[in-house]
């Protein structure tokens, strides 16, 4: 399968993540890291080596818990404002609710064993306790996919991964996303990275830190979204602060088929933007990228020569009021063009 455009992801254009207290945890990663293996320990969990790098909100470790290889996410803010670290403490709740009740509702979303707070040692010296702003550990144990994640997989061939199989795998981790949309809740940051693969042809969702309940809304928040792979919707909004009611399902739609035209032909659609904006400032590279994604420029957009797969993306990607609006049709065109090119790639081989 031909290699993704390289681009640098970031899951926020509102502000650089460095602070004061970051700096200081990267002064005191030994430390940091044993205080959270200390904290764990206590409840149970041996924290074993990190799983992603850490964010400027979380932490994301596998670990044992009760003889099982788990991942572990803590909520440990590196930010300078005690008002931003209470905000996003309530987000991150919130994520662990709606992960633990979509969790049981469908088997293609990361299942969350448990979440809670763990309460820091009374013994740590001051320059520690201050890496912690909210002097607890909000956390959320969830299984763990045995291959990581999709982004990881389609950056190196793996044995049993050929590009048929991948999108096999995301098409049953779409079944988590239409689980989300039948509960009103929309993902809003579906990329290849919180695509979970635990066996070839088996994927769930991960990740819904910025999904929102489409019956609650509030005025303009933290724009948070990964450019790459934002609808024009959320582009503009990020760009704007404007029409922000217009991020719904069709945007995860919208981002669902960037993943399967990538994975199909091997190009990101708007490589052109990035490579336009190489040598920027990574800030300037976003919102040129966004810019051609807000007006949903297609010269990215090659027909493949399928007048199936062509009209899915077209259906997908097109302007608001035409797109699709059923994630769950989407994938049912994606299953049955994947099972006629495994059928040809067969045919062809005898």
């Amino acid at each position: 399968m031909p290699g993704a455009e390289p681009f640098t992801d970031s899951s926020t254009i509102t502000g650089v993540p460095s602070t004061e207290r970051l700096r200081r945890r990267t002064l005191h990663a030994a430390a940091f890291e044993a205080v959270l293996k200390e904290t764990f320990l206590a409840q149970g969990i041996q924290l074993i080596e990190p799983l992603a790098a850490a964010s400027k909100e979380t932490v994301v470790y596998g670990a044992n818990y009760h003889g099982e290889q788990v991942a572990v996410k803590i909520y440990v803010p590196a930010v300078d404002e005690i008002e931003e670290a209470l905000s996003s403490f309530g987000a991150f709740k919130v994520e662990c609710e709606k992960t633990m009740i979509l969790s049981r509702r469908s088997p293609h979303v990361l299942q969350v064993l448990e979440y809670g707070d763990a309460e820091l040692p009374r013994d740590l010296p001051d320059e520690l306790v201050d890496l912690f702003p909210l002097r607890i550990l909000p956390f959320m144990v969830t299984e763990r996919a045995a291959f990581g994640s999709l982004d990881k997989i389609m950056r190196r061939s793996l044995p049993g991964f050929d590009r048929w199989t991948l999108l096999e795998t995301l098409c049953a981790a779409t079944e988590g996303i239409h689980e989300a949309h039948l509960h009103q809740v929309v993902h809003r940051d579906i990329k290849p990275q919180n695509i979970l693969v635990f066996a070839p042809g088996k994927g769930k969702i991960a990740d819904f830190g910025i999904a929102r309940w489409r019956t609650r809304r509030v005025n303009r928040e933290s724009v948070l979204l990964t450019p790459k792979y934002a609808s024009p919707e959320q582009a503009f909004y990020a760009l704007t602060g404007e029409h922000e009611q217009l991020v719904e399902v069709r945007g995860d739609i919208y981002s669902w088929a960037i993943m399967v035209y990538e994975l199909v032909t091997g190009r990101h659609p708007f490589a052109w933007a990035i490579r336009a904006a190489a040598g920027a400032d990574l800030r300037t590279q976003q919102r040129n990228l966004l810019k051609a994604i807000a007006a949903n420029d297609r010269r990215g957009f090659a027909a493949t020569g399928d007048i199936t797969f062509d009209a899915l993306i077209d259906t997908c990607t097109t302007d608001l009021k035409r797109r699709i609006s059923d994630i769950s049709l989407a994938n049912r065109v994606l299953r049955q063009f994947v099972a006629r090119m495994r059928q040809q790639a067969g045919a062809g081989g005898q």
